[in-house]
C-alpha cells in the first residue's frame, strides 16, 4: 500500500523518501477481533437480566435486534470501506457535521468504549467470586465484603491491562484466536447439554411468551429488551477501528461484519433457548420485575442452567468462560477506547496531550491512563446492570449519528462508488437513525440513572472541548503529499533494511556489490507501531527525522556511483514488512545488519531466522560489531557447500576495495573430511588468483570445528561464512555450525546464503 511522503522544511536539503503504511490484518484476524466482545462475558451475564425484562420473548428480541443492527452495520461497512481511518464513528460524524456534533460523536464513542470495557472488567471479579463461592471459600462472608472483593479483583485485572497497553507489550493473534475458539467450545457444550436436558422434561419449557399488559405492553417490553441487549452486537464498532490496518478493507470489513453478526445472533439465540428449556423455573419468579435486574439469580442464570445440565463441571465451565471472556475482551477494549481519545487528541478535538506518545514506549500513554481512570471509576461505584444500560445508551446515540453521517457523506461524494454500498438509500440509514433513537429513549423508563450519567458526561465533554481543547487549536498541522520517485530500472536490486540509519557499514558493503553488479540499492527503515496505536499514529516530526537520516544514507550509496532509493514502512512487525519489500521490489540481494547482541538471533526487532528462511532472494547478514574502517585481513571458513563460493566472492570484493589479504581456512575432524575439503579450498583459492587478490590456504585437524574457527577468527578483521545445506531447517539460519560460529566469533562476520533459482545449478 503506497502512502503519503512526509514533507520537511523547505530549507532542508532532502530527497523524496517513500512512506508506506503496511496493512497486516486478514479476515480471520478481524473476525476474531469482532467476536471477542460478543462471545466474551456478555453471553454468560446478559441473558438473565434480558429475560427479566422481556421474558421468553428474549428469543424474538435477539432476532429483531440483529435485524435492526443490520441498518447500522451496513452504514459502518460502507463508511469503513470509503473512509478507512482510525477513529471509526467519531471521524465520520465529524466529517459529516459541524465541529460540536463531531466532538459529541467522539466523546460518546470514547465513553461507550470505556463503559463496555468496565462491563468486561467487572465480569472478571464476578467470575472469580462465583468460583470461590461454588467451592465454599467465602462461607461466612457478608454480601458487602463479597462485593468489595469482586470489585477489587476487577480493578486489579484492569491495572494489569493498563500496564500492558502503557508499555506497548504485544499480545499474539494466535493466543487471542485460541481463547475465542475455547469460548466457542464452552458455549457449544452448554447449548448441547442444555437442549438435551430440556428435551427430557415433560413440562412446557416456558409459558406466556410475551409479558406486559396487552399488545402495547408486550411491544414495550420487547423494545426495552432490544435496547438492553444491543451491546451484544457492538462488535462491528471494534471492527471499524481496524479498517486502516486491514488488507483489502473494501471486502474484508464487510465479510467480517456479516460473519460476526451471523455467529453472534445464532449463538445467543441458541444459548437463551437452551437456558429457557433447561432452567426456566429458576428465573420465572423474576420475570417482569425490573427491580430484580441485578439479582444474583438473574445475573447467574446461565451458570445455574449449566450446573443443572451437566452437574459435574457445569458451573466451573461457565465460570472459566466468564473469566476467559473478560480477559480476552478487556485488552481489546482498553486498546479500542484509548484509540478514540488518542484520535481526538491528535486532531485537537480534545486537549492535545491525549494525542501524544510516550517518548520511550511510543504508546498513547495519556489516552490509555485516562481511559483506565474512567473505566476504574465505573467498576468501583456502579452496579453491573447500570453499566450495561449506560453502554447501550451511548452506542445507540452514536449509531444514530453514524447513520445520519452516512446520508451526508454519501451525498457529498463526487468520485465513483467503490466498496460496499448500503441498499435502499436513504431509507435504510433513516430507519437506523429512528430505531436507534427510539431504543435509547425507551431505556430511560428502566434506567434513568444511566441517562442522567450520559447527560452529565456530555456536559463535561463540552466544557473540556470549549474551555480547553479549542483554545489549543492555534496551529493545525498540514501534511503535504509528494509524488514518490520511481525506482530506476536496474538489473540487480539490493535491499538494505537499516535499524540505525546512521550505520554506514552495510551501505558501504551494498555500494561495493551494487557497483560490480550494475545494480540499485533500496535503503529501508521499518517503523514498528505498538498494538495500542493506529497504524498512522507515528507523528510527522518523527518520520521527518527518519526521512532525513535515510536521505543521508542514500547519499552515501550515490556518492559511490550506485543508484539509490529510500523507503519508510510503518508496520506492526518488521519481519513481515521486510519480506514484503523484498518480494515487491523483486530483490536479488537482502543485506541485513546484526550487532551480535545475544538476543536469541533477533535483528531489527524480529527473528533473523525467519527472514533468512523466507526471503525470496540471496541473503547477507553482516555482524558489524567491531568492524574497522579499513579491513586488512579476511578469513574465509571453508566448507563443502556451494554457498561458501559466494561468501568468498564477497570477501574478494571487500579485499579489492580495502587492499586486504584472504585466508581460506579449513578445519576438519577426520582425514576423509580433510581430503574432501582440500579440493574445495583449491577452488576458492583459484577464485582469489583469478581476481588478483593475495591469499593463502590454511588447514587444521581439530576436535571441534566451531572452537577452532572461533579461535582462528580472533586474528582477523572479518570472517566470511557460507550457509550449509542445513539452513533449510527452521531452527537454523545458516546451519548449526555456522550459527554457532557467528554468535561466538570475536571478529565481525559476513554470513551468506545463496538462492538457487530455477534453471540455476550450484557453482562448479
Amino acid at each position: 500500500m503506497r502512502g503519503p511522503v512526509m514533507s520537511v522544511p523547505e530549507d532542508t536539503e532532502v530527497e523524496a523518501v517513500e512512506v508506506r503504511f503496511r496493512r497486516d490484518l486478514r479476515l480471520l484476524d478481524v473476525v476474531m477481533i469482532g467476536l471477542g466482545p460478543t462471545i466474551g462475558t456478555t453471553i454468560f451475564l446478559l441473558p438473565g437480566p434480558g429475560v427479566v425484562i422481556a421474558g421468553p420473548a428474549l428469543l424474538l428480541v435477539l432476532v429483531l435486534t440483529a435485524g435492526i443492527t443490520l441498518f447500522t452495520a451496513m452504514a459502518y461497512v460502507e463508511l469503513s470501506s470509503t473512509h478507512p481511518e482510525t477513529g471509526g464513528g467519531y471521524l465520520w460524524v465529524k466529517q459529516a457535521s459541524n465541529e460540536a456534533i463531531g466532538f459529541l460523536g467522539g466523546w460518546m464513542s470514547w465513553f461507550g468504549h470505556c463503559i463496555v470495557c468496565s462491563f468486561y472488567v467487572f465480569s472478571f471479579g464476578y467470575g472469580v467470586v462465583w468460583f470461590a463461592e461454588s467451592h465454599g471459600l467465602l462461607a461466612g462472608w457478608t454480601s458487602g465484603a463479597i462485593d468489595l472483593l469482586s470489585r477489587g479483583m476487577s480493578l486489579g485485572v484492569l491495572a494489569a491491562f493498563l500496564f500492558v497497553n502503557y508499555r506497548g507489550t504485544r499480545t499474539t493473534g494466535r493466543s487471542s484466536s485460541a481463547v475465542a475458539i475455547l469460548l466457542l467450545a464452552i458455549v457449544g457444550a452448554f447449548i448441547v447439554f442444555g437442549l438435551l436436558t430440556g428435551s427430557r422434561s415433560t413440562a412446557l419449557p416456558f409459558r406466556n411468551f410475551f409479558i406486559g399488559d396487552g399488545a402495547a405492553g408486550a411491544a414495550k417490553t420487547v423494545l426495552l429488551g432490544m435496547g438492553f441487549t444491543f451491546i451484544i452486537f457492538e462488535g462491528y464498532e471494534v471492527i471499524a477501528q481496524t479498517a486502516e490496518e486491514t488488507r483489502d478493507p473494501e471486502r474484508t470489513i464487510a465479510r467480517a461484519t456479516w460473519i460476526t453478526l451471523g455467529i453472534a445472533t445464532a449463538v445467543f439465540v441458541l444459548v437463551v433457548l437452551a437456558a429457557l428449556w433447561s432452567n426456566w423455573s429458576s428465573i420465572e419468579p423474576l420475570v417482569g420485575d425490573t427491580s430484580k435486574l441485578g439479582d444474583p439469580s438473574a445475573v447467574r442464570w446461565i451458570a445455574d442452567a449449566a450446573a443443572l445440565s451437566f452437574p459435574a463441571l457445569g458451573l466451573e465451565v461457565i465460570v472459566v468462560g466468564v473469566i476467559l471472556g473478560s480477559l480476552a475482551a478487556v485488552n481489546s477494549m482498553v486498546f479500542s477506547s484509548s484509540r478514540v481519545s488518542f484520535a481526538m487528541g491528535r486532531d485537537r478535538s480534545m486537549p492535545r496531550v491525549f494525542g501524544t506518545l510516550h517518548p520511550k514506549n511510543r504508546t498513547p500513554h495519556v489516552a490509555v491512563l485516562s481511559s483506565g481512570l474512567v473505566i476504574g471509576l465505573m467498576v468501583a461505584f456502579l452496579p453491573i446492570e447500570h453499566i450495561a444500560a449506560s453502554a447501550d445508551i451511548m452506542f445507540l446515540v452514536l449509531f444514530a449519528l453514524v447513520n445520519a453521517s452516512l446520508i451526508v457523506l454519501r451525498r457529498r461524494a463526487t468520485g465513483p462508488a467503490s466498496g460496499f454500498r448500503t441498499p435502499l438509500f436513504p431509507v435504510v440509514p433513516l430507519l437506523g437513525v429512528g430505531m436507534n433513537a427510539l431504543l435509547a429513549g425507551l431505556l430511560f423508563l428502566v434506567f434513568p440513572e444511566a441517562w442522567f450519567m450520559g447527560i452529565g458526561w456530555i456536559a463535561l465533554g463540552f466544557g473540556i472541548h470549549y474551555l480547553w481543547a479549542k483554545r489549543e487549536r492555534i496551529v493545525e498541522v498540514v501534511r503535504a503529499v509528494e509524488a514518490a520517485l520511481p525506482l530506476p530500472e536496474a538489473k540487480y536490486q539490493i535491499l538494505v533494511p537499516l535499524e540505525d540509519v546512521a550505520d554506514t557499514s552495510l551501505l558501504r558493503f551494498a555500494s561495493v556489490v551494487g557497483r560490480v553488479e550494475d545494480g540499485a540499492v533500496t535503503v529501508l527503515n521499518v517503523v514498528e507501531v505498538p498494538p495500542t496505536l493506529p497504524i498512522d499514529a507515528i507523528d510527522s516530526l518523527y518520520l521527518v527525522e527518519i526521512r532525513l537520516g535515510l536521505t543521508r544514507a542514500a547519499r552515501i550509496v550515490k556518492d559511490a556511483g550506485v543508484d539509490a532509493h529510500s523507503k519508510v514502512v510503518v508496520a506492526r512487525r518488521a519481519s513481515g514488512a521486510i519480506l514484503d519489500a523484498a518480494k515487491e521490489g523483486e530483490t536479488d540481494l537482502l543485506v541485513m545488519g546484526w550487532r551480535g547482541a545475544r538476543r536469541g538471533g533477533r535483528i531489527l526487532g524480529t527473528n533473523v531466522d525467519k527472514l533468512v528462511q523466507h526471503a525470496p532472494c540471496d541473503v547477507v547478514v553482516f555482524k558489524t560489531a567491531g568492524l574497522k574502517e579499513t579491513i586488512k585481513k579476511i578469513l574465509v571458513f571453508n566448507a563443502p557447500a556451494w554457498h561458501v563460493s559466494y561468501a568468498t566472492g564477497y570477501a574478494i570484493l571487500l579485499a579489492k576495495q580495502h587492499g586486504a589479504t584472504v585466508t581460506i581456512y579449513t578445519a576438519a575432524t577426520t582425514d576423509e573430511e580433510m581430503e574432501k575439503e582440500r579440493v574445495y579450498s583449491a577452488r576458492l583459492a583459484q577464485m582469489c588468483r583469478t581476481h588478483g587478490v593475495p591469499h593463502e590456504e590454511k588447514f587444521a585437524m581439530v576436535r571441534n570445528t566451531v572452537d577452532a574457527v572461533v579461535e582462528e577468527a580472533g586474528g582477523y578483521d572479518l570472517l566470511a561464512v557460507g550457509a550449509s545445506d542445513e539452513w533449510v531447517k527452521l531452527e537454523h539460519a545458516f546451519g548449526s555450525v555456522q550459527d554457532d560460529i557467528a554468535r561466538r566469533a570475536p571478529s565481525p562476520v559476513l554470513m551468506v546464503r545463496k538462492v538457487r533459482k530455477a534453471g540455476e545449478g550450484a557453482p562448479a
